[in-house]
């Protein structure tokens, strides 16, 4: 065989066991039903999976930090409930006409509303948080950093500090006097915690909104690596196809220019494929 057939068959052998390579990578594609990566690729898929997984913690800090502004919203609202009970009381008590029965009597029942709003700002916890219950606050994670701007505080609104130490500590009706000034201590009181459920509105609505920030960023970390990923069949097939066909016509110009060049390739191919 002359030499530029030898060489002809050599680059025609070349080009099947290009084809081949090129086939054996989509097939493998397509049984895995995702993409063979480059180092790069697999880097950047390394990267966005760490950044994903990344936004985990300061979303499952918000979801802890909503559930007990719940909880203390949810006592906010019951101990709403009694104050203008108790406002009443302590109008009714401070008419200068009464006498100290009457006064008893009105101090009785106002002291059994002060203790229920005891109970109810002491239960308002959750995982041994309160924010009705002391000064602590909460801290919540909002970002993957460990700046300032990915940390957050909550501050209690203390209600029951309000009834130990505060503006109404020490209240009672047991005469008209203590009485005005039990209605002064709870209209303060009442602005109080009133500003407090704003506040707390305020954080709840500014936790969600990280919140739905960071999940766009997951969905989108998650979206990115699904891109760099995932296989499309029908193009794989397609191309799949015209290689096997481009191949074809390589190996029938091989067998009809060295059939034992021919014989040589099949048996090679089909051990590598069988390997």
């Amino acid at each position: 065989m002359s030499i530029a057939k030898t060489n002809l068959v050599n680059t025609f052998t070349n080009y099947v066991k290009d084809f081949q390579t090129k086939i054996n990578t989509i097939n493998t594609q397509l049984k895995n039903g995702k993409a063979t990566l480059t180092t790069a690729q697999q880097d950047e898929v390394a990267k966005l999976s760490t950044a994903a997984k990344s936004y985990a913690t300061p979303q499952d800090s918000i979801a802890n930090a909503q559930k007990t502004i719940g909880v203390a919203q949810t006592g906010i609202t019951s101990i709403l409930k009694l104050m203008p009970q108790l406002q009443q009381l302590a109008s009714q008590a401070s008419n200068p006409t009464l006498g100290s029965s009457d006064s008893t009597n009105y101090n009785f029942r106002f002291q059994q509303l002060v203790t229920e709003i005891g109970k109810l700002a002491t239960s308002a916890s959750l995982n041994g948080t309160n924010l009705l219950s002391g000064t602590a606050g909460m801290n919540v994670i909002i970002g993957t950093d460990k700046t300032a701007a990915s940390r957050s505080f909550i501050n209690s609104v203390n209600i029951y500090g309000m009834m130990t130490t505060g503006l109404m500590s020490g209240i009672k009706l047991d005469t008209p006097e203590n009485a005005q000034a039990a209605v002064n201590a709870l209209n303060s009181a009442l602005a109080q915690i009133n500003n407090g459920q704003s506040l707390l509105k305020m954080t709840s609505s500014r936790l969600t909104a990280q919140a739905n920030k960071l999940t766009g960023l997951t969905t989108t970390a998650n979206n990115s690596i699904n891109a760099i990923q995932n296989i499309d069949p029908a193009k794989l097939k397609a191309q799949l196809a015209q290689l096997q066909s481009q191949q074809n016509v390589d190996y029938q110009l091989i067998s009809q220019l060295d059939p034992n060049a021919y014989k040589a390739l099949i048996v090679a191919n089909a051990k590598a494929n069988a390997g």
